[in-house]
């Protein structure tokens, strides 16, 4: 009894003590339009431990968990699939036979079984179980999981080819409600993952981030109060007694909202690969150039005639197909860019440095446009500059000089490693677009891919009046191909989305067990 009454005592004071405690946030950024710096604070009260499950500020965080957590699974079971058996690679190692089905169809039955803890989650959580996304996801995953148990190599990833700052338009928002939502640079949805899954293949590690993942999907907060600035961040935070742990998902609105945004006319060029290797089909409909000129024509249907366009071909040399115009006969730019057919090798970086050098004739012509290359390639690399350092310190330089990087994948053999180095940079940002679906959603989503909101992002979540220890982040950049666990996130830059997206930190409570 005494015993008993001692444990009643304890439990009486640790629950107020974290429900006394809060989570403060605080960020700071530049804005695009006028490079002021602005910076803010939020804070949300720590719930109380109740009983088993959830208890959350806010419903919208148990998705993001669900989905954050599913996200970091697929990543580790790609990782466990990749290395559960090497394919002979060297020439002398051509004549070994693997049996490479045993372990493969082992990493298949585990995610299976983890399929399970997946299904018996769903059910037992209402919202959940009502989520087209959470029902899209777990279909995904099960479809992963039938391709493992064929022991099929994985696929996708890089693999070496065969020879081959002024005024901007952005006004507050009238109704706070219908704000646009906020996500950073990078990576820009998981359209190639998916792909591959539904067409019978398993991806390699690489193909899949989390951050990619998680912007596929609108996760958004209520926010506490309406945002007034031009950025805010509303935090939520979950308790999970049970598991003890404690989540804060940091949610980013505007006070803009969809009606009252309006992009600033575009000194755009387009760097298009023609090379040898656009012309495979990936098992698709069509060929990987077909699907870049279906790109490039749909950038061309969405300028106007204050936009100014050049048009760059790269294969094994560099060529202008377009140089710098207004916009007035979109059916002629249209009428060549139908034209293109294949030919030669990859010279990536002759394209893009050709492309800068044209954008970067209008920069001080041009006050109030936005200047900007966007890149449509499988980013295979055989000709010239070959080594990702110098094409991001190509990027780089030109970001320096106002010009931003928007990249656009095709192909099965796309090199993830240049693509994440050349979008993390200052106005850098990635959308796969090897299908209709995928075309679909940069035409719906071109606007807001082309015009930065904001620079030097940094967002700072501190869980005050507990001894938490932040174990894992999700939704944050990429680095070295993991994602960096730290109290302290920085995004070179901010876009609008109305997709979404989210960053959750997790954190161990006291008592915890060791991982």
């Amino acid at each position: 009894m005494q015993i008993l009454l001692f444990l009643a005592t304890l439990i009486l004071f640790a629950r107020p003590a974290l429900a006394a405690s809060h989570v403060e946030v605080s960020f700071r950024y530049e804005r695009a339009d006028n490079a002021r710096t602005e910076s803010g604070t939020r804070s949300v009260e720590v719930p109380p431990l109740g009983a088993p499950g959830l208890t959350v500020t806010d419903p919208g965080i148990e998705k993001t968990i669900f989905l954050a957590q599913t996200a970091q699974t697929l990543v580790d079971f790609l990782g466990r699939y990749e290395r559960s058996c090497r394919e002979p690679v060297r020439p002398w190692e051509a004549r070994i036979v693997l049996d490479c089905a045993a372990p493969r169809k082992a990493v298949a039955a585990a995610l299976r079984t983890e399929i399970q803890t997946m299904d018996a989650r769903i059910l037992a959580n209402p919202r959940l179980r009502a989520d087209r996304d959470v029902a899209e996801v777990l279909d995904l995953t099960r479809a992963l999981s039938a391709n493992m148990e064929q022991a099929r190599p994985p696929v996708g990833g890089y693999s070496l080819p065969s020879p081959w700052p002024l005024s901007r338009n952005f006004r507050a928002a009238a109704a706070p409600m219908a704000a646009l939502a906020v996500t950073g640079g990078g990576a820009q949805g998981f359209g190639y993952f998916r792909k591959l899954v539904r067409s019978a293949s398993v991806p390699k590690a690489d193909v899949l981030t989390v951050e990619g993942f998680l912007r596929e999907f609108s996760l958004p907060l209520t926010p506490a109060e309406p945002c007034r600035t031009l950025v805010c961040v509303d935090p939520a935070v979950a308790v999970d007694a049970e598991k003890r742990r404690l989540y804060v998902q940091l949610g980013m609105t505007s006070s803009t909202t969809a009606a009252a945004f309006r992009r600033d006319p575009l000194n755009l060029a387009v760097v298009l690969d023609v090379s040898g290797s656009m012309s495979a089909t990936d098992g698709t409909e069509k060929s990987r150039l077909e699907w870049a000129k279906d790109a490039l024509v749909r950038t061309i249907d969405e300028l106007g005639e204050a936009d100014v366009l050049s048009i760059v071909l790269f294969d094994t040399n560099s060529e202008i197909l377009v140089r710098p115009e207004h916009v007035r006969d979109k059916q002629a730019l249209i009428t060549k860019v139908k034209a293109l057919e294949t030919r030669g090798s990859t010279n990536l970086e002759a394209g893009l440095r050709d492309g800068f050098t044209l954008v970067r004739e209008n920069v001080d012509r041009l006050p109030g446009y936005e200047h900007r290359v966007i890149l449509i390639s499988d980013a295979g690399l055989n000709t010239g500059v070959t080594d990702t350092a110098s094409l991001e310190r190509l990027v780089n330089e030109q970001a320096s000089r106002r010009i931003g990087l928007t990249a656009l994948g095709v192909g099965e053999n796309f090199h993830q490693s240049v693509i994440h180095a050349i979008t993390n940079s200052r106005g850098g940002n990635y959308l796969f677009v090897q299908s209709g679906e995928d075309m679909l959603r940069y035409f719906k989503a071109f606007d807001y891919l082309v015009m930065p909101v904001a620079y030097d992002f940094t967002v700072g979540a501190f869980v005050e009046g507990l001894g938490v220890e932040l174990v894992r982040a999700y939704g944050v950049t990429t680095e070295g191909g993991v994602q960096p666990t730290r109290n302290l996130i920085d995004l070179k830059t901010l876009f609008f989305t109305e997709a979404g997206g989210a960053i959750l930190l997790e954190y161990a409570l006291p008592g915890a067990r060791g991982e």
